[in-house]
């Protein structure tokens, strides 16, 4: 009995003492865990600091160096820009899609556009007004007070991102560009329902009139696709950045590269536009090189008015040639008939 008992003591101190070497072996594993976190929770402070560093200089970099009232102006003049060119391309729209439907009740007058052209930068004067009121200089590190950013900085009580909503994407993109599209579609429905007005017509008039109308519709797809191609980038951008909650770190790494690439495409649809119309419109050509040659700009265009008596001329001893060679009965219809193809084929779209 003895010895039975001094065996199990023996296993018990055997056993107590494989539990010791346990417990100190997990007391140094939790050390080590104890040691591993904050190693990690170091390296993650390191980490916040360079990031922070980071965004520091990155913020340096594009921190605004001209002061308060140029904050105020620079991004007031850039929104009144921006509004005026697609309020002015809407307004080109129109009057299109007006002299082409109803070309002898809506005349565009001198007086006529000069009260649009009043009217569309009054319009983007007034509508862009927050942006000279409520962007700001703002210190983003306490640091560093001279470090400062221009920013939109509006009250508590007001919704900056209503006032996007509306004013920027409503009214200067997605409006204008229903707008846009439904005036050149009616403006591609009456040019291809268009017919010359005679009689009858020959297989090479058709063919000229079939060209000319495949011409105009290719200016008009490309009008529309180029507005809505140079203006989406933008927009989404002030989208995501308005209504798309907080920024994730890789978007804030490629937002300050793609908003500049955006603005230069959205500004550079007012400078496609001119050269699409003269790729695209003889007449158009003929005009811009009246308007260089003329003496006085803004009064009468003596080399345009030559240039449309020498082009009516050509074009008059061409129909009368046309009339002569073919049959002496046909009968041209008068303008107000026609209204449509004289706008056309004398003014161009």
């Amino acid at each position: 009995m003895e010895e039975r008992e001094i065996r199990v003591e023996n296993k018990i101190d055997a056993i107590s003492i494989e539990l010791n070497k346990l417990k100190l072996e997990n007391e140094l594993i939790k050390k080590e865990n104890l040691e591993i976190k904050e190693e990690m929770k170091l390296q993650e402070r390191r980490i916040e600091a360079l990031e922070k560093e980071v965004r520091k200089k990155n913020i340096v970099i594009h921190a605004w160096i001209l002061g308060w009232l140029m904050c105020k102006t620079v991004p007031y003049i850039q929104g009144v820009s921006v509004a005026a060119s697609v309020y002015s391309l809407v307004a080109v729209s129109l009057d299109r899609f007006l002299a082409i439907w109803w070309p002898l009740k809506c005349q565009i007058t001198k007086r006529r556009a000069r009260i649009i052209i009043i009217f569309i930068w009054f319009v983007a004067l007034t509508t862009t007004i927050p942006w000279a009121i409520f962007f700001d200089l703002v210190v983003i590190f306490s640091d560093a007070p001279n470090v400062q950013l221009c920013i939109e900085v509006w009250p508590e009580e007001m919704n900056g991102s209503l006032y996007f909503l509306t004013a920027n994407l409503l009214f200067c993109y997605i409006f204008p560009m229903i707008l846009i599209t439904m005036c050149y579609v009616l403006i591609y429905i009456k040019v291809w329902k268009r017919d010359i007005p005679t009689d009858t017509k020959d297989a090479q008039m058709e063919k000229m009139q079939q060209k000319s109308k495949v011409k105009v519709v290719k200016m008009l797809i490309a009008v529309v696709i180029l507005f809505v191609i140079s203006w989406l980038p933008l927009y989404a951008i002030f989208a995501r950045i308005k209504l798309g909650g907080d920024i994730e770190p890789w978007e804030e790494e490629i937002l300050p590269i793609a908003t500049p690439v955006a603005q230069w495409l959205g500004a550079s649809n007012s400078c496609i536009n001119p050269i699409l119309y003269a790729f695209f419109n003889k007449k158009y050509r003929r005009g811009f090189v009246a308007i260089i040659k003329s003496r006085k700009c803004c009064g009468r265009l003596r080399y345009y008015e030559t240039v449309a008596l020498m082009s009516s001329s050509t074009s008059m001893r061409k129909s009368s040639h046309f009339y002569n060679n073919n049959s002496s009965t046909r009968k041209v219809p008068p303008v107000q008939d026609n209204a449509v193809s004289y706008i056309y084929n004398n003014t161009g779209v």
